[in-house]
C-alpha cells in the first residue's frame, strides 16, 4: 500500500527541527521524475530525475551552511492540502559580509502513488533575491 499525503507530511513533521534530517527524509520520498515548478516561472522548471533534484537539494543546503554560519531557520509550518503537502519556513541569518537576510520559503510537494511527484516554490521577488544571494555567497553550484 502506498502512502498518503497525510502519512508523507507525519514523517516531514517528524524532523522539521533538524534540518540535515529534514532534507534526508524528503529526498528519501521523490519519485524517480519529479516536476519542478517556480512561481513566478523559471527556466529550469519541467520534469527533473529525482536524483538529480535530491543532489540539487543537498549542495543547496551545503551552500545555505557555509553562507549562513548562524543560520535561524524556524520550525516550518507543515499543512496538507488534498494529495499535497505545503511546506512554509523562514530562513534569517547574517551572511559573512554583514548582510542580513531573511526568506520566506513555500513549497507545494504533490503526492502520488506514496511519492513527491511535483514540487511548486511559491517565492515573491525580494525572497528570489534573497535567496539567490544566500546561494552565492555559499558558493552553490548546480550539479551537470
Amino acid at each position: 500500500m502506498t502512502q498518503s499525503a497525510l502519512e508523507i507530511a507525519e514523517q516531514i513533521r517528524a524532523v522539521a527541527h533538524d534540518l540535515v534530517r529534514s532534507r534526508e527524509v524528503l529526498v528519501g520520498l521523490f519519485a524517480e521524475t519529479v516536476e519542478l515548478r517556480h512561481v513566478p516561472r523559471r527556466p529550469s522548471d519541467g520534469p527533473i530525475s529525482g536524483r538529480l533534484l535530491s543532489e540539487v537539494a543537498r549542495r543547496e543546503a551545503e551552500a545555505v551552511s557555509r553562507a549562513l554560519p548562524g543560520l535561524l531557520a524556524e520550525d516550518p509550518e507543515i499543512t496538507v492540502e488534498a494529495d499535497a503537502i505545503r511546506v512554509r519556513r523562514r530562513t534569517a541569518g547574517t551572511l559573512l559580509d554583514g548582510t542580513t537576510v531573511d526568506v520566506r520559503t513555500n513549497t507545494l510537494f504533490s503526492v502520488g502513488e506514496g511519492a513527491i511527484v511535483a514540487l511548486q516554490s511559491d517565492m515573491d521577488a525580494a525572497g528570489i533575491e534573497a535567496w539567490q544571494k544566500v546561494l552565492a555567497a555559499g558558493d552553490f553550484e548546480a550539479p551537470m
